[in-house]
């Protein structure tokens, strides 16, 4: 029933954020228990700008139901005001991640992928009180009509390939999609579904089956 916080600190860069990277984790970890039920999880914190977001200097990922990696950039111009601001909501994200992978999976479709991603934008919004992150509302109206169109073609077709998932969610330009593509449109996919049933929740719905939000048009 642990939860374990792993902050890699051989980088000299790292040592001095890392009391507060621990702080802060706690706090998220806190926070999140109130919503989901979060037990068996190794909390990976490391420098790694890579797997960042440019934009704040922080990127997260659920790798299966018991481990999350933060990749963590301490040399960016706002990794100080990152922790502070961004690294609770990124944890919240990747915590109701952990607890879809347990039931019903991560997804191995385009559509339940975008379920899975719109439903834990949604749950951070839920859980923090933040607005809607710019990834998750990256498309102009036409982008999104066009993209959510190109998208349904292909919705339950296997993702079985990692440049796949990259491309919808991340962009591509040899297949010509957006960057933040499929976190925009998974978001609107579960908003939708929330509209019309103003009592469900994000921290609710975290083991509902995608087939739940299959658009009704």
């Amino acid at each position: 029933m642990s939860i374990n916080i792993h902050i890699l600190a051989a980088s000299k860069e790292m040592r001095p954020y890392a009391k507060e990277l621990r702080a802060v984790t706690l706090k998220a970890v806190k926070l999140v228990k109130k919503f989901l039920p979060l037990k068996d999880i190794d909390i990976v914190l490391s420098d790694y700008p890579e797997f960042v977001i440019p934009e704040i200097g922080i990127g997260g990922m659920a790798a299966n139901a018991h481990t999350v990696f933060i990749s963590l950039d301490p040399r960016h111009p706002k990794f100080k005001q990152a922790i502070s601001k961004k690294l609770v909501g990124t944890l919240a994200h990747e915590f109701h991640h952990i607890v879809r992978w347990r039931k019903p999976g991560y997804g191995s479709t385009l559509f339940e992928r975008l379920v899975t991603e719109g439903l834990a934008v949604i749950f951070e919004m839920e859980a923090t009180g933040c607005k809607i992150p710019p990834w998750s509302n990256a498309l102009t109206v036409k982008q999104k009509q066009q993209m959510l169109k190109r998208a349904k073609r292909v919705f339950h077709d296997p993702i079985n390939s990692i440049y796949i998932h990259r491309a919808w969610f991340f962009g591509s330009k040899k297949r010509d999609i957006p960057r933040w593509t499929g976190y925009t449109l998974g978001f609107d996919i579960v908003a939708a579904y929330l509209k019309t049933h103003p009592k469900a929740k994000a921290s609710t719905l975290v083991h509902a089956p995608a087939s739940l939000f299959i658009p009704k048009k």
